[in-house]
């Protein structure tokens, strides 16, 4: 009786141990955009994998905006947004002039590179306290609120800001 006891025990512990030496499968790290923040800015970089409903002219492919990436976007929009906003589009009486009110934004980045091989960081602005905790979760689209919703590109390499896109006035719409 003990010998059978014994085989008994023995399948036992050699069946329970077949189904801990399965292959070891790491848990897939989700995600996040991180948070980034300067003297006169806020926001989010969103990862090169996240999944965007835009693009670039020329694009090639996305990148991961690094600090010193979004630190030099921050200086070049600074520094070139008053020529570029000059005819302030959507902007003025009950929509804030962009330029004026740049520490109010919070902002989204998105990094792209094309055909030449130069890094390209879009950037979102949003003025809108409702939203502000959904900046990480996503990226904001959005049609109407006029000027306190904005986006802008700039090419790091070739130091040039473009693309200004300001909402419309009317009620906010987010689009999917």
């Amino acid at each position: 009786l003990r010998m059978k006891q014994f085989i008994f025990l023995l399948v036992l512990l050699l069946s329970g141990g077949a189904a801990f030496a399965q292959d070891y499968v790491p848990v897939e790290e989700i995600w996040k955009a991180e948070e980034v923040k300067g003297n006169y800015y806020h926001g989010w970089s969103f990862h090169k994998s996240w999944e965007v409903d835009f693009t670039v002219e020329s694009q090639d492919g996305r990148y991961t905006p690094t600090n010193d990436d979004i630190v030099k976007a921050e200086r070049l929009i600074k520094k070139k947004l008053p020529y570029v906003n000059r005819n302030h589009e959507n902007q003025g009486g009950m929509c804030p002039v962009v330029d004026e009110h740049l520490t109010k934004y919070e902002r989204q980045y998105v990094g792209f590179t094309d055909i030449y091989g130069y890094r390209i960081v879009w950037v979102n602005f949003v003025w809108d306290e409702s939203v502000k905790d959904k900046l990480s979760e996503d990226i904001l689209l959005t049609g109407g609120g006029c000027s306190r919703y904005w986006h802008i590109k700039v090419n790091l390499d070739t130091e040039k800001v473009y693309g200004m896109e300001v909402n419309e006035s009317g009620d906010v719409v987010y689009i999917p």
